[in-house]
């Protein structure tokens, strides 16, 4: 009877630790995750370059057809700041699922964390695009530069609260080396 009891015991222990520990199936969500960041900060190269171009358009604008011009060539800038946000939102979601699954505490608080820089970032690109359509709805240089600027304050403390997120994660990352491994 104790030989019986103490095979059912082991059948139940190893089926709850197959089926409690959901790590291998969050690694490949991450892995998911992992490929809309890179297709996201590619759009963040792209629109960092563009942008240069574009603050240079707007530093020379002198008459209503450079005013024009430095319009049109800012709406150039939306579909890369549109890209990153989806493609940070995607990778938000993805880290989001990942933590839902059953995995260690530690894991799935660095999986959160994660999920919210992605969607700070997300939201920080989305806000970035609303710098080029201050120029197209501003009727002088003057207005677009002050909204600008408002703009560019609360992009700065978007993109420090991702980078503290990210931060964080980090460092719950390189507390548990045996627990969440670098990705």
């Amino acid at each position: 009877n104790i030989t019986g009891i103490l095979a059912v015991l082991m059948i139940l222990t190893i089926g709850l630790a197959c089926s409690s520990d959901e790590t291998a199936k969050a690694n490949e969500t991450i892995a998911e995750a992992n490929k809309f960041i890179t297709t996201a900060n590619e759009n963040v190269e792209k629109a960092a370059k563009k942008y240069e171009e574009y603050n240079k358009k707007v530093a020379d604008i002198e008459s209503d057809e450079d005013l024009n011009k430095a319009r049109d060539f800012g709406k150039e800038l939306f579909p890369l700041y549109d890209g990153m946000s989806e493609n940070f939102k995607k990778a938000s979601e993805k880290f989001d699922e990942a933590s839902k699954l059953k995995v260690d505490p530690k894991y799935k608080e660095y999986l959160e964390t994660k999920a919210k820089e992605m969607k700070m970032r997300s939201d920080f690109a989305l806000e970035l695009k609303k710098i080029p359509q201050a120029l197209i709805d501003s009727k002088q240089k003057k207005d677009y530069e002050e909204n600008r600027d408002k703009i560019r304050e609360t992009v700065n403390k978007m993109t420090k609260e991702a980078t503290d997120l990210g931060d964080k994660a980090e460092q719950i990352r390189k507390d548990n080396p045996n627990i969440i491994k670098q990705n």
